[in-house]
């Protein structure tokens, strides 16, 4: 795709959701409901789903909406607590995937190519809402994924391990759905979840990472997207050393061995993209060795609708 139009939909993207959305809230971790709520991801095997627990929804425009009760069950937001599942099945599947989308996405219409592309080439797939996203949003929150990154960094924290919990649920229903194989795909802020949840499960798990977040512990002060959060935090008084602390506690990124990734990983990256640094991207490969690497003429929004993309997934998690 061309650089120039992908650097300029990169930058219109972010300063619209920059001033008509994170400018106009501010969030603390002073107070939050989730100080003393500890979420573990140190026994994620042991949870099991209820069968009894899942509803199917008929969708206006043919998926069909799954909802399972989350892993993570708190009193605060209800909403939060039931997992989105939209299924978009293929006419003869040979293997499924399931899909993670970006932070604050809105829009689950940026998906739809790649999902038409990998149902022609015979994947089903299940697209997972986020914590706080779409129809998990609380009333209480003016958009789609304000509550899962913010200064507020018990909730963040919390938002986090539930979105790999909720990975966890969603697999095990896909596995009681069909016995086809089992594929993860995560873009961006899902690809940092898709990564944690690869880590969690020893490398087992064929997974596709696309422009994903490299690094949590100073996204909020080295990404020009969520400059409000660090704002947030530093002017809440608690230093960035302690702020720090809590974002290396989920931080998928810290303390990566060569020997954790294995081959069932493929990681493909932007070279136009402007939400996260090309340099990010070179020192995340240079860290984990990763083997399966792909580079797309794109900038981090469109990349979504490169055409060979569904292909490359196809191709390097498939069957």
């Amino acid at each position: 795709m061309n650089e120039a139009s992908s650097i300029f939909v990169d930058r219109l993207g972010m300063e619209k959701l920059i001033n008509e959305k994170l400018m106009k809230v501010k969030h603390s971790p002073k107070h939050s409901f989730f100080i003393n709520e500890e979420v573990s991801l140190d026994h994620i095997q042991l949870f099991t789903m209820e069968k009894s627990h899942i509803r199917a929804v008929e969708t206006v425009n043919g998926a069909t909406l799954f909802e399972i009760e989350s892993f993570y069950k708190q009193q605060y937001y209800m909403e939060n607590n039931i997992i989105n599942l939209y299924y978009h099945p293929a006419a003869n599947p040979e293997c499924n995937v399931l899909m993670l989308h970006g932070l604050f996405d809105d829009n689950m219409a940026n998906y739809t190519f790649l999902i038409n592309q990998l149902n022609d080439l015979n994947f089903n797939v299940f697209f997972m809402v986020l914590p706080y996203h779409f129809k998990r949003k609380p009333n209480s929150s003016l958009f789609g994924g304000e509550f899962f990154f913010s200064a507020d960094l018990f909730r963040t924290r919390n938002a986090f391990k539930q979105a790999v919990l909720d990975v966890e649920a969603s697999m095990q229903f896909i596995g009681m759905h069909n016995r086809l194989p089992r594929r993860l795909f995560g873009f961006s802020m899902g690809g940092c979840v898709a990564f944690a949840y690869y880590l969690l499960k020893k490398n087992k798990v064929k997974t596709f990472l696309l422009n994903p977040v490299t690094e949590l512990r100073g996204l909020a002060w080295d990404t020009l997207l969520l400059k409000t959060v660090g704002r947030d935090i530093d002017e809440c008084g608690i230093c960035r050393d302690e702020a720090k602390k809590v974002f290396i506690e989920i931080d998928p990124c810290k303390n990566i061995r060569n020997d954790d990734i294995g081959d069932n990983l493929t990681m493909a990256y932007s070279m136009y993209d402007q939400i996260i640094e090309k340099n990010k991207y070179e020192h995340f490969l240079s860290k984990t060795g990763i083997k399966n690497v792909i580079q797309y003429s794109a900038g981090h929004l469109n990349v979504l609708r490169v055409p060979r993309l569904s292909r490359d997934i196809v191709k390097f998690i498939g069957i």
